[in-house]
């Protein structure tokens, strides 16, 4: 078949080292074959149409190949094209983004594209500096000996409290053993909470808290603004003041952005804690990129605390799709799995392990369900799961830092509930899920793997969802 004049199907291409690789999903009005090469040209060196400019130079060099086709239907299937490293302004995330991750959604003959996974060569990766990473700040907080998970908070309500009364929350939460309070994503400069009076209030809780507790405590403030002249100046009185952390609403901020000022921060000394807000516009759908795409980009641009899911809580995703997101930001090697629409990827050693959160709608009761998707090496972020204690912040902060500890050891949450008042009354409101029954999840997934692979390659992208959420697939 031919797009355009030309033809970018080709079976036969083995991906080299510097090659990019991509994972559609795709359906239209026309045959998968055709919408493959159409998405191809696009995103490449082609048009709708044989053009007079066309040289075999160009063609040879710049264009993208089509390589593996899984047919589901005639007008259905996943769809596998690599594209050269020279086609990129290899310095230009926006630029890459442009090419790969843009034009081609409004094509006419598509009536989806989901981006499922881009594996990104060693090449293109050497450019990063990466993150500071998760050893550093073990070892900051004093947890590289213990690995015990880490536990925090965002102080709740998400907005309207003064400057004195999210510190007053912010003390409670550090006191009762927390090691990390942020502000909300929606939370940045307004009026009945000064951005500057809240940090010099919290700040100042933050030290106290230090003294009376021998511990490293984290403050992730949010300097997140559309002017680049006001986040620096945040991000400076930060670490002019002795503080650790910043934290940003990457989504919303723009790659760009996001670059600019996690190199800023690792200059100053700062960690950077990466929220995750607006990305679900890009997830979910049958037009979108997977967050696992968006992961791998933070990973390179170098934050170093990252939202991924929880797999329990409120937030879309299974245990198995979760375990995966922290596997993209933690791990050195991934291997390819159809079932969660991921390629192999290899990072290069300095693009240091990213500490996942996991966050949204998580209490003391799923503590076990988090440890098990995640194992210890995750931020386990509770809002109302904290303030929401019977007995107020100070005790959801006693029974989150218990549990947390309790469960790294092996314990089961009863079991540590039996020796901690705040833990049982926690359990009394919120309730409990065993670890087992999502180990029980996991394994199930883990054990099948081979025909739920099989079973995404017959039925499409909606049986990754359907199967996500326990629903038998269409």
């Amino acid at each position: 078949m031919t797009y355009g004049g030309y033809t970018y199907l080709e079976p036969n291409y083995k991906p080299t080292k510097k090659d990019f690789v991509v994972l559609f999903w795709m359906s239209g009005t026309k045959p998968i074959e055709v919408l493959a090469e159409a998405v191809a040209a696009e995103s490449s060196v082609g048009t709708f149409t044989k053009i007079k400019t066309m040289n075999e130079r160009v063609f040879k060099h710049y264009r993208a190949h089509v390589f593996e086709i899984k047919n589901v239907g005639n007008n259905a299937g996943f769809v596998k094209i690599a594209y050269p490293y020279e086609h990129f302004d290899a310095k230009n995330l926006v630029q890459f983004q442009a090419s790969v991750l843009g034009n081609i959604f409004g094509m006419l003959e598509l009536e989806s594209l989901y981006i499922c996974d881009i594996a990104f060569p060693q090449k293109y990766q050497k450019q990063f500096k990466g993150p500071v990473g998760m050893e550093k700040i073990r070892k900051y907080v004093g947890t590289d000996k213990t690995r015990r998970p880490h536990v925090g908070t965002i102080v709740k309500p998400k907005v309207g409290l003064t400057p004195k009364e999210f510190a007053q929350v912010a003390y409670d939460a550090w006191e009762g053993g927390l090691d990390l309070v942020k502000d909300d994503e929606n939370l940045v400069d307004q009026q009945f909470c000064r951005w500057r009076q809240r940090f010099d209030e919290t700040f100042k809780m933050l030290d106290k808290a230090e003294k009376e507790t021998g511990e490293k405590k984290l403050y992730a403030t949010n300097i997140t603004d559309s002017s680049f002249e006001r986040m620096i100046e945040r991000l400076e009185y930060v670490a002019e003041h002795g503080a650790k952390m910043i934290m940003l609403d990457v989504y919303v901020l723009g790659m760009p952005a996001v670059k600019e000022m996690v190199e800023l921060a690792h200059k100053r000394g700062l960690f950077v804690h990466a929220h995750r807000a607006g990305y679900a516009a890009w997830h979910r759908g049958i037009y979108g990129v997977s967050f696992q795409v968006l992961a791998k980009f933070y990973r390179m641009l170098g934050v170093d605390q990252l939202h991924v899911g929880t797999g329990v809580g409120k937030m879309d995703g299974s245990p198995f799709h979760i375990k995966r997101f922290a596997e993209v930001v933690r791990k050195y090697k991934l291997k390819e799995c159809m079932f969660l629409g991921c390629l192999k990827q290899d990072w290069i050693k300095n693009l240091a392990p990213v500490f996942p959160v996991a966050s949204g709608g998580l209490h003391p009761g799923l503590v076990e369900g988090v440890v098990e998707i995640f194992g210890n090496d995750v931020v386990i972020q509770a809002g109302g799961g904290v303030h929401g204690h019977p007995r107020g912040t100070r005790d959801g902060a006693k029974a989150m830092r218990a549990v947390a500890e309790g469960v790294a050891k092996g314990k089961n949450t009863k079991e540590i509930a039996k020796k901690n008042k705040a833990l049982k009354e926690a359990i009394k409101k919120f309730g409990y899920i065993e670890r087992k029954r999502v180990r029980e999840t996991i394994a199930f997934f883990e054990d099948n793997i081979h025909i739920l692979n099989r079973m995404v390659e017959k039925l499409g992208l909606e049986a990754i969802w359907d199967l996500e959420r326990g629903i038998e697939p269409r």
